[in-house]
């Protein structure tokens, strides 16, 4: 999959997916499905289009984000950065001069709360309008409902921030994950027999609720079961720094310097500190037990 900014590129036959794609969750794969059928039917590079609007926190980083649109089969990531020239420019500028004379849209996908161009004065609508116009079909998706509750990012994040987990998988359509190289640290837990794999994740990757998870690990294409406790492990450390620490069942090579995905699954218990290092280790026994049998 190739990745570049929208105004390094000039297609000539595309379907494009447009949006901000956060979280990419199940709705917005309906949308990347889409595009990626009608590529395929007519002769198509499948693209998709992120306007990247500035966030403290995201759900996906950057490299997740693209590891889940090369998985989807999209051919093209085109960035857009969202600016103060972007923000002013008209729905018809926009459709013009990205969509049609960047792009070469011949069908565009989009939800059907779409908005676009200066103040958000551009609708679906506007879109159909301008597509009729300058040769390109419009398909736009109602909201994808889960037990009558619209998925959103916004709603996601939610239960992010709440450690509900299994939610999370539900509105994404595949566990949440946190990526990143892994680090040495104090290997503690190698003395008491329960060895973790460190990372620090990017300073705006949005962490599940401090405490202790279930999880699961890909390495070298196996699939191990897990235990991450995130947080700032109050017994062992003063410091305060927010870690994404993993014990992997049945695993004993060396990972540092590797880059590695997490998998949360479910919460298991909050973060709590002990008296000693033995009561710590008792209760990561029973953790370990507990994600065994899960």
């Amino acid at each position: 999959m190739k990745i570049t900014a929208y105004d390094k590129l000039k297609l000539e036959n595309s379907a494009v997916a447009l949006g901000k794609f956060e979280g990419l969750h199940k709705g917005h794969m309906l949308l990347l499905d889409k595009i990626a059928e009608l590529s395929g039917e007519n002769k198509l590079t499948s693209v998709v289009l992120t306007v990247n609007v500035p966030s403290d926190k995201v759900i996906n980083i950057p490299r997740e984000r693209f590891s889940i649109l090369e998985r989807a089969g999209i051919q093209i990531a085109a960035e857009c950065e969202f600016s103060s020239e972007f923000a002013k420019m008209s729905p018809e500028d926009f459709v013009k001069n990205i969509l049609v004379d960047r792009l070469g849209a011949k069908y565009v996908v989009v939800g059907e709360d779409f908005r676009f161009g200066s103040k958000r004065s551009g609708d679906v609508n506007t879109l159909i309008k301008l597509g009729e116009k300058l040769g390109f079909c419009v398909i736009a998706f109602k909201k994808l409902m889960i037990d009558n509750i619209i998925v959103s990012s916004s709603l996601i994040k939610k239960f992010i921030e709440r450690g509900d987990m299994e939610r999370v998988s539900l509105y994404m359509g595949r566990d949440y994950s946190i990526s990143g190289e892994v680090t040495s640290g104090k290997r503690l837990g190698r003395e008491i027999g329960f060895p973790t794999a460190n990372i620090i994740p990017e300073k705006d990757k949005l962490l599940p609720a401090d405490g202790v998870y279930t999880s699961s690990v890909c390495i070298d294409n196996v699939i191990y079961k897990a235990i991450t406790n995130i947080g700032s492990n109050p017994t062992t450390d003063t410091d305060q720094v927010t870690r994404v620490e993993t014990h992997i069942i049945d695993y004993s090579g060396d990972l540092y310097g590797r880059d590695l995905t997490v998998s949360i699954k479910s919460f298991l218990r909050g973060e709590i500190k002990f008296n000693s290092i033995n009561e710590l280790k008792i209760q990561l026994e029973k953790d370990k037990q507990k994600a065994m049998h899960q």
